[in-house]
């Protein structure tokens, strides 16, 4: 497996529009272009720096108006796929990888070749490989607004009182269990675990699935890695922790988040992508106790990475309009005023820096260092036929009803068959 968000699907094209100099902000798409248009995204933690680019692009637009459509996590990719069977997409919405592909081959999205030729839009101010996971037979269909990874978070607190001293920055997941469990036996009596986490790929066990060699989809994108050895030794990372105490049992997790269980101090760490932790870390009543950590090293240094995409709708009523507001938001200027919101950070060239001042106490360049050893986000041509049962399955692992090897091949098996569909 490649390393720095290395594509894994098979229908991913792998090049590129070379471009001229000239950045996306020099040449808009148009100045005489009119009318309303819809923008569909999932995050209210981001609605303030998605509401501060749609007026800095109605600015410059001022005959266009976009009204945001904020669609819960939960229901955004049920909704998206019942708005594209009725042809009522939003005209532009965020996209992520693990549905790329699906819209992409069904013709719903619109693609970009035309603006990135004209350096309206300049994919080479993004890392290439991000930009690669957005690009479909021989089409460009969006550059990444984002670039999340993973990391460690921290209550300075809760392991001053249990007498536990913090991480090293080279920490492995034998500490990782060894410092849970010191914690959880120092104030496990007042209810505190060591450890708290969703039992969600992304979040928690792809990272350590990939620390150990493993995989969850092979580079082609044909055959299912859960049954690699490290893999196996990724995943029991997580059964450990569950089985000698230091983390809430699977029931509790499921019956209270991972988060709420560290930002009630009831949880001393907790793994999770910046996206979506950042905002609620921040503005914890007790934030001045927190802090982020590096996630522990298994055999090498790893975490998975992920990029959402801001594409058009195809089928767009206003589709001028809906062009030049995918390609402001493209540019330095509108991912500097995302960076700056401190909840997720851009993956423009030079505005990482912005991210990180958002919140100088919390550490946040950890998440931005991890770019370096980021492993892609394990996607398919259609990711949910797989990977919808795959939580059950782990958690069942998790909770002792069947072992981690026993959930791997079961994991690996069923995948298999759903990708020789693909």
């Amino acid at each position: 497996m490649k390393n720095r968000f290395a594509p894994t699907l098979a229908v991913i094209a792998v090049t590129v529009v070379a471009l001229a100099g000239c950045s996306a902000a020099d040449k808009p798409v148009s100045n005489e272009i009119s009318g309303e248009i819809t923008y569909g995204f999932w995050d209210p933690n981001q609605q303030p720096a998605m509401e501060k680019i749609i007026s800095a692009f109605e600015e410059k637009y001022p005959d266009v108006t976009v009204t945001p459509a904020i669609t819960p996590f939960t229901q955004y990719f049920t909704t998206l796929q019942t708005q594209a069977s009725s042809n009522t997409l939003p005209d532009t919405f965020w996209m992520d990888m693990a549905h790329f592909g699906l819209y992409a081959s069904n013709e719903q999205l619109d693609p970009i070749d035309d603006m990135v030729t004209a350096g309206t839009i300049d994919p080479g101010k993004y890392p290439e490989s991000l930009t690669e996971f957005y690009a479909y037979d021989g089409s460009q269909y969006g550059v990444p607004k984002d670039a999340d990874t993973n990391a460690m978070w921290i209550n300075k607190a809760l392991f001053e009182q249990a007498g536990v001293p913090l991480p090293e920055a080279d920490w492995t997941y034998d500490d990782f269990r060894s410092t849970s469990s010191k914690i959880h036996d120092a104030l496990g009596s007042e209810g505190v675990y060591g450890t708290a986490f969703y039992v969600y790929g992304q979040t928690t066990y792809y990272s350590s699935v990939f620390a150990y060699g493993g995989s969850v989809v092979s580079e082609d994108g044909k055959s299912s890695g859960w049954d690699d050895a490290g893999s196996v030794k990724g995943l029991q990372v997580w059964a450990d922790l569950i089985e000698d105490g230091s983390a809430p049992t699977v029931q509790q997790l499921s019956e209270t988040r991972g988060n709420d269980w560290f930002t009630s101090g009831k949880a001393a760490m907790f793994p999770s992508v910046a996206g979506a932790s950042v905002a609620l870390i921040a503005g914890a009543p007790n934030a001045a106790d927190y802090v982020a950590v590096p996630l522990p090293q298994g055999d090498r240094k790893a975490t998975v990475g992920h990029a959402i995409a801001n594409v058009v709708n195809a089928r767009s009523q206003n589709l001028a309009a809906a062009q030049a507001f995918q390609a402001f938001a493209a540019t330095e200027e509108a991912q500097l005023l995302q960076a700056e919101s401190g909840v997720s950070p851009s993956a423009y060239e030079g505005t990482s820096q912005a991210f990180i001042d958002s919140h100088p106490e919390l550490n946040l360049g950890v998440f931005v260092d991890a770019i370096d050893y980021a492993y892609p986000m394990p996607v398919s041509l259609n990711t949910d036929a797989w990977a919808t049962n795959e939580p059950v399955l782990v958690a069942g692992a998790l909770a002792g009803a069947t072992t981690v090897k026993d959930a791997t091949k079961q994991l690996a098996a069923e995948m298999n068959e759903e990708l020789a569909g693909e």
